[in-house]
């Protein structure tokens, strides 16, 4: 290779070089920072939602933002829109998008029981926003194409429990005579009773617990016989009406508001013990 061919490779080497160079300079001195007070504003958006969440006012404080966001920006909220979402929503108001993107950032940290002091290194080791939002709408999708099957499998659970009040025999086994399934996937809700049938009678010769697995499956052929009955017979159809009370959204919302209450006086009573170690380290210095 000609010394001139060298020169001018070398400079453009060179030139790719400086490239690089200002290509890392402006992600240190403008991405990198510009992150960084964006979790910092996420993280008082955490303390923000702290207090509202765990307010006496809260509904009432909710139902203002509610109204806020209809009347003056323009934002819809639908009734089952999260507590948490609405919070959000109110502070971005209308950029939408990353209304969307934060409430998820901070729905997965509640999840994960951080606290607002923990936030920015938890979004970091998370990978950043963009990071946590692919790895929740990935779990979305896949959610979805379960919620069909767990639908179904939450319904005939709670008609189960339900005919479980008027049974079609009930009878004591010793609890020698049990077995136990030791399996790592966990146990399942039931017990399945091992039968022989002899002149159209069943003799029951055990009772074990099912593993989830095998549990899935039971349930599954239980919801296909049902849904395969011509007809129902009043004490069913009482079954059947209160097992879709207790799985539907508004039932549920009611054990969520007991759950999200009895989690907000653990946040509370979380805040106020990180609050009294901070004076102990400073006499401690």
């Amino acid at each position: 290779m000609k010394k001139t061919q060298r020169i001018l490779i070398e400079q453009v080497l060179c030139e790719g070089d400086m490239l690089a160079q200002n290509q890392a300079d402006f992600y240190n001195n403008y991405i990198v920072k510009a992150n960084d007070v964006l979790y910092g504003h996420l993280a008082d958006l955490m303390r923000y939602s702290d207090q509202i969440l765990g307010s006496g006012y809260k509904l009432e404080i909710l139902s203002k933002m509610r109204s806020a966001l209809s009347t003056k920006h323009n934002i819809k909220v639908q009734k089952n829109t999260p507590d948490l979402t609405i919070i959000v929503k109110y502070v971005v108001r209308t950029n939408r998008k990353n209304a969307h993107v934060y409430a998820r950032v901070l729905d997965m940290a509640y999840r994960q029981d951080v606290m607002a002091d923990e936030l920015e290194d938890f979004i970091r080791k998370n990978g950043g926003i963009d990071r946590i939002r692919e790895s929740n709408t990935n779990l979305e999708a896949v959610n979805k194409k379960k919620a069909k099957s767990e639908y179904e499998l939450k319904f005939i659970k709670a008609l189960l429990n339900e005919k479980a009040a008027t049974p079609l025999a009930e009878f004591n086994i010793p609890q020698e005579w049990s077995n136990e399934v030791h399996d790592s996937m966990g146990v399942g809700t039931f017990f399945y009773p091992i039968c022989v049938k002899v002149l159209g009678g069943y003799k029951v010769v055990g009772v074990v617990p099912m593993d989830l697995d095998f549990e899935k499956q039971i349930l599954d052929r239980v919801y296909i016989d049902l849904g395969s009955k011509s007809s129902y017979s009043e004490v069913d159809k009482q079954h059947i009406a209160r097992a879709k009370e207790v799985i539907s959204p508004a039932y549920q919302r009611k054990v969520q508001e007991t759950r999200d209450r009895e989690d907000a006086i653990h946040r509370a009573k979380k805040r106020a013990a990180q609050q009294l170690v901070v004076p102990q380290l400073e006499l401690a210095t």
